[in-house]
């Protein structure tokens, strides 16, 4: 496993100096984020896609993925932005997308029938494309936990559909994380790391919180997944903090790997 830092939180520069900081702040690899305002698939052209393609192979940021978080069940626009950015994803030299889906309105099926009409919709389009696609869960959201996931993929049924396993997130959304992580296996394409504390949607440094990250570091490691875990923080200066927040993590692969 390796350490990615995300460019969103990096927003206030633009996309290449983005990835020229994430790299001296010493992550491996890089989450590109298409929310970024210079950056959005409406704007997006094959000239901008090479660019951020060169950098990251320059700077060998190694895993890099594209990420998309958008409500894409209710808004047209951004389910057509979505596909947009899916089929983008080759041309950044990358085949995993992460994405998620919507807020919880109400408790009518519709909400879940419309979430899976319109994901095979994406998904169709993932595998012509070639493209894996990474569905991170939320707290409140249409899949809010790993039941709701396992169920998205077997009623969607594409095999280009995995799962963003946001380690925080199932820590607060589900009964036995460490089952969990288990239970979707070898579907885990990406993970987002935080801390939480217990019950609060509050994305916390590594080193905070009430999670044991080191049992699912372990349980991951146990499933067989090698991919990135992308430190995923908003109220912090991600700059600041990247150095302590990514030592801590080696601290705790390296465990792994002694044990």
């Amino acid at each position: 496993m390796k350490i990615s830092g995300r460019t969103q939180p990096l927003a206030h520069y633009p996309a290449l100096e983005s990835l020229e900081i994430i790299k001296a702040r010493g992550f491996e690899g890089v989450e590109i984020c298409l929310e970024n305002a210079d950056m959005a698939p409406e704007i997006l052209t094959s000239a901008k896609i090479r660019a951020v393609r060169e950098k990251v192979h320059d700077l060998d940021l190694a895993p890099h993925s594209i990420s998309y978080h958008q409500d894409y069940v209710n808004s047209d626009a951004a389910f057509e932005l979505t596909k947009a950015a899916i089929r983008m994803t080759p041309e950044f030299g990358t085949d995993l997308f992460v994405f998620s889906g919507p807020a919880r309105r109400t408790d009518d099926p519709s909400e879940w029938e419309e979430m899976i009409a319109r994901t095979r919709s994406l998904a169709d389009i993932a595998e012509q494309y070639g493209v894996i696609l990474a569905e991170e869960f939320e707290p409140n959201f249409v899949v809010g936990s790993t039941a709701d996931l396992l169920r998205l993929f077997e009623e969607v049924g594409s095999p280009a559909l995995a799962a963003n396993l946001d380690l925080g997130h199932l820590f607060l959304c589900d009964p036995d994380p460490i089952a969990s992580i288990h239970a979707v296996g070898d579907r885990i394409a990406h993970c987002h790391i935080e801390n939480m504390a217990r019950g609060v949607h509050d994305h916390l440094l590594p080193q905070e919180g009430d999670m044991d990250l080191l049992q699912y570091l372990q349980a991951l490691a146990d499933v067989g997944y090698a991919g990135p875990l992308s430190l995923d923080l908003y109220k912090y200066d991600y700059e600041a903090i990247a150095p302590d927040a990514i030592a801590h993590i080696r601290g705790l692969l390296d465990q792994l790997e002694r044990s």
